[in-house]
């Protein structure tokens, strides 16, 4: 079941959809496999933890409301808009090597359907 994923001010920004995450129109713009984050072309861009995703220096970028994996700070969440028609999905690439993973490192800055879609 698709849902809401929430940016650091706690305004929605994605979907996860599975093993897809989606940005607010139903467009798939990234991959999920096991607890990595993968872009459409297939290059590792970040992790995928219990609910929230960490982009490529281990900060956080967006959660959903049900995480169970901790976060730098919690903001109120704004309420979420009704889930939109979901685009059809693409292929999926190979993927590319993952690198270690390094420490926690707060919020990124970085917006996260914008991340995400490069």
């Amino acid at each position: 079941m698709a849902e809401w994923m929430f940016d650091r001010y706690g305004k929605p920004c994605v979907i996860w959809d599975d093993t897809k995450i989606r940005d607010r129109h139903g467009k798939v713009i990234a991959w999920l496999s096991g607890d990595n984050v993968y872009s459409l072309k297939g290059d590792h861009i970040g992790w995928f933890d219990h609910g929230v995703i960490f982009d490529s220096t281990n900060s956080a970028l967006a959660f959903s409301r049900n995480r169970t994996t901790g976060l730098p700070s919690v903001p109120g969440l704004s309420g979420t808009p009704g889930m939109p028609g979901f685009a059809g999905t693409p292929g999926r690439p190979g993927y590319s090597g993952t690198p270690g993973r390094p420490g926690s490192r707060g919020w990124s800055n970085q917006n996260p359907t914008a991340y995400l879609s490069a």
